[in-house]
């Protein structure tokens, strides 16, 4: 069969010659050489592996590629961003924060483990907040935030591009299939992952409400029928209402900033102003839905609704042990990107499904004279109170 297709080629060329060394001589010969040469090298060891290995690292750079493209963009975005805000040297700036991180406390002696991890959250958030206003000391609360959350992405972005080109470059000095493998599965959901991040930080620039804002928004509703509203904690506000005949103190991050605030320590403050005599918490946030799933659905449990590391969380949890109170859990469902791009209008409409949820609950599990706290946790960039 591969000698009729030579000939083919052979005669194809059209010359009649028997010099070996003439055109379709030649190309027979060379042709014959690399078909051979291949063959034999399919029984040299490590040979098919490596060839394996080396067209599986081709897919997943093209993928580094897209993720290093993105980060370039987020790098870019935040330059200008800094640059409208008048830093003189953004590009300096940019260095210092993309890099940071916090080291987890010791988990061996887990004694107190919530309050060290409070403190190193905290203190990384005030150290990148220090650095903003050091530069730029008139800086207004709202532009502050955008810098904040442009640097959070573009960090994330950052530790994306780096982990998958550590693991690549591993896997083609290791010369491991099982690794390039595994690497060529996951790097799609990361590309899916940093495109979203990328989108993201454009639609935060804008002051739009992002997926993550459901709870906000909810709580706005109820917030806007009350002038009664405090500081509660660190960028979070409280407000009280009365509904029917109940005491509603509703608990959110201060917007329009695009912050998640600190409701954690928040609900603790409102609890202990209110001497424990409170009858129910109920929270309410965006949840990453399961494939399949309709964005918007509603769903109900017990708990805190909430994606915190764990002191928010945890503060919520333990002054609800102290007095008894029983935690409510309204979740609203969405995928990655749409937790952290622009609000879909599913989302916004299941708000709306929200407030009267949360309403029939208070009138099915609470009494007239009774005190319920609504916790409304999200970003509430571009959700007012």
């Amino acid at each position: 069969m591969i000698e009729t297709i030579f000939n083919i080629i052979a005669l194809a060329q059209g010359t009649g010659s028997s010099n070996p060394f003439s055109g379709p001589y030649l190309l027979y010969t060379l042709l014959y050489i690399v078909f051979i040469g291949s063959f034999v090298l399919m029984f040299f060891p490590g040979f098919q592996q490596k060839s394996q290995v080396w067209f599986l690292s081709r897919d997943v750079e093209q993928k580094l590629t897209m993720i290093e493209n993105y980060l370039k963009d987020s790098k870019s975005v935040s330059e200008k961003l800094l640059k409208d805000k008048g830093f003189p040297d953004p590009k300096s700036f940019i260095d210092r924060v993309i890099d940071r991180f916090v080291i987890d406390p010791v988990g061996v002696e887990p004694t107190d483990i919530i309050n060290r991890m409070k403190l190193l959250i905290r203190s990384n958030e005030d150290t990148v907040r220090d650095m903003i206003t050091r530069i730029q000391p008139n800086i207004d609360p709202v532009s502050r935030s955008e810098i904040e959350v442009s640097t959070e992405v573009m960090s994330a972005l950052n530790l994306i591009y780096k982990v998958i080109r550590h693991y690549l470059l591993m896997a083609k000095k290791l010369n491991s299939i099982m690794i390039m493998y595994q690497l060529q599965m996951v790097a799609p959901i990361y590309v899916k992952m940093a495109e979203a991040y990328d989108k993201a930080q454009k639609v935060f620039l804008q002051g739009i409400p992002v997926g993550d804002g459901l709870g906000p928004l909810v709580a706005s509703r109820f917030l806007m029928k009350t002038d009664n509203k405090w500081t509660a904690s660190k960028d979070t506000v409280a407000g009280a209402l009365e509904f029917e005949q109940r005491r509603l103190v509703v608990v959110k991050a201060e917007g329009p900033m695009a912050t998640v605030g600190t409701p954690g320590e928040a609900v603790q403050n409102v609890i202990e102003k209110e001497g424990g005599k409170v009858t129910r918490i109920i929270t309410v946030d965006a949840a990453l839905k399961l494939e399949g799933e309709d964005t918007g659905s509603i769903a109900e449990g017990m708990g805190v609704a909430m994606g915190d590391p764990g002191p928010e969380k945890i503060a919520i949890e333990r002054v609800a042990v102290k007095y008894n109170i029983p935690i409510d859990a309204v979740i609203v469902k969405m995928n990655m990107e749409e937790a952290i791009t622009e609000m879909r209008k599913e989302v916004y409409q299941a708000a709306d499904k929200v407030v009267e949820y949360v309403k029939n609950l208070i009138l099915e599990r609470t009494k007239p004279g009774d005190t319920v706290v609504l916790v409304g946790v999200g970003n509430t960039a571009g959700i007012a109170q």
